[in-house]
């Protein structure tokens, strides 16, 4: 589970990112980024009821959940993200949703190349 330092939950905190953000595709999700005033980076899921109900929903929003979790620390800070999942996110599997937001935090330039010596 993310902490909750990493956590996009308000309203605001979505359509700031929604706004002022770039967007990245992919063929199962969509990325939303926007630099951030905190030192942390920070994480929201949005699935729409286009993908079916509150059962099949949070399959997919745990499955990003997931997917986030192991990946946060590779990610650069001070980012604001949030994750679209698209129609065809239901039917992919857990790896084509890790395999596409992986290319998609490669396109936005998130991964954190510094070396820790």
């Amino acid at each position: 589970m993310l902490k909750k330092v990493n956590r996009l939950k308000k309203r605001y905190q979505f359509n700031y990112v929604y706004k002022a953000g770039s967007h990245f595709y992919g063929s199962h999700l969509i990325l939303y980024v926007t630099p951030s005033k905190t030192k942390n980076i920070k994480v929201g899921f949005a699935v729409t009821k286009k993908i079916g109900h509150a059962v099949k929903r949070n399959l997919v929003k745990r499955r990003l959940r997931e997917i986030v979790y192991f990946e946060i620390s590779k990610l650069k800070q001070n980012y604001n993200i949030i994750v679209v999942a698209k129609d065809s996110a239901l039917q992919a599997s857990f790896t084509d949703l890790q395999s596409d937001f992986h290319k998609l935090i490669t396109k936005a330039d998130l991964i954190n190349n510094e070396k820790v010596s």
